[in-house]
């Protein structure tokens, strides 16, 4: 039995670019419809869920105010799953 072809670099350069694209409209939606302003600085990545309910991976935004405080939210979803709704409900 011999071992699985390894991805194209096609293939893993399609997914990257699929990625960054839902985290850019990530970004978009916390700028656009969270209750932060445009004024802020936003770090989206996709993290591994610890907790055993949440079905796969999940999305934490960091967002730092012109206050300096930095605010880190997690999102019981991945990135490309995430809604303008699930952003709305991401207290101040």
């Amino acid at each position: 039995m011999s071992d699985p072809a390894p991805p194209r670099l096609s293939a893993l350069m399609r997914d990257k670019a699929v990625m960054l694209w839902h985290i850019q409209r990530v970004r978009r939606l916390v700028r656009d419809h969270g209750p932060f302003g445009a004024q802020c600085l936003i770090n989206v990545t996709e993290v591994i869920c610890t907790d055993p309910t949440c079905p796969g991976p999940a999305t934490q935004i960091n967002v730092t105010g012109f206050d300096l405080i930095r605010r880190t939210y997690l999102v019981h979803r991945p990135a490309a799953a995430i809604t303008a709704a699930d952003i709305a409900c991401l207290p101040v």
